[in-house]
């Protein structure tokens, strides 16, 4: 059975094996025992603090899928500007001039509205989709050619846009400082080999029957963890030359 937390475990694999800890400590009581007790308070503050950064990490990769969508939403809306303002040309005056009602409507919302930060942009599209599906703007829309199309391709991307972009301010809400968790995961992996482990080893010695079990929870938990880190080394080493034999 492994002695120690390997060191290519990554974050992930640390923090569930801590969490793990964690739950195999709580069933007991320690209060009596002031080393472990410390230990275990240390234990969840750090571990506390990698998932915040493994957390915010996933975080930073979701904002990159919000700018893909909100430059989405951006071509929607200056597609519809382009449609509208096509429609202001047409020789058909009465098009032209329900073409120009619209205009009128999209200016005051700010032409420039993609170019303003996120909350302040979701407000001025919803407010002007609501706006151009009134029931007297929506017949003047609807005689323009192409430009209704366009407004429910901003609607759908909008929605697209603003259910990712809440998602991640709830995700991120009560993250105020990270480390990131290739570091972090150290903290928490020197805590258990270097301070956890031995302590436990000490205690099991001098009183077996209070120490053993949780000892042995505890090795089986790093084990497995071990294991699936290892597997996963092995399987990244064997790919690596099919790689290179395609490059």
């Amino acid at each position: 059975m492994s002695k120690n937390v390997y060191y290519y475990c990554d974050s992930n694999e640390i923090n569930t094996l801590a969490t793990n800890i964690e739950h195999q400590l709580s069933k007991a009581d320690w209060t009596a025992d002031a080393i472990l007790s410390h230990l275990i308070a240390k234990l969840k503050e750090e571990n506390k603090a990698l998932s915040a950064s493994i957390q915010f990490a996933r975080g930073t990769q979701s904002s990159k899928a919000l700018q893909a969508e909100d430059a989405v939403v951006d071509k929607h809306f200056i597609c519809l500007k382009q449609f509208v303002s096509a429609n202001l040309y047409l020789s058909d005056d009465s098009i032209a001039n329900n073409a120009s009602a619209v205009w009128k409507i999209i200016d005051s919302h700010n032409l420039n509205l993609h170019k303003l930060g996120y909350e302040r942009q979701l407000a001025l599209t919803h407010a002007l989709i609501h706006n151009l599906e009134d029931e007297k703007v929506k017949p003047l829309v609807e005689s323009l050619i192409g430009v209704s199309d366009r407004v429910t391709d901003l609607k759908a991307s909008t929605a697209s846009f603003e259910s990712r972009f809440r998602n991640i301010k709830e995700e991120l809400a009560n993250i105020e400082e990270t480390i990131a968790p290739s570091i972090q995961k150290n903290e928490v992996r020197n805590l258990i080999n270097q301070h956890l482990l031995p302590y436990l080893n000490n205690a099991v010695q001098v009183m077996p029957e209070k120490y053993q079990e949780i000892n042995r929870v505890i090795r089986e938990h790093i084990e497995g963890i071990n294991t699936k880190a290892r597997a996963r080394k092995t399987r990244k080493a064997n790919e690596e030359p099919k790689a290179s034999a395609v490059e």
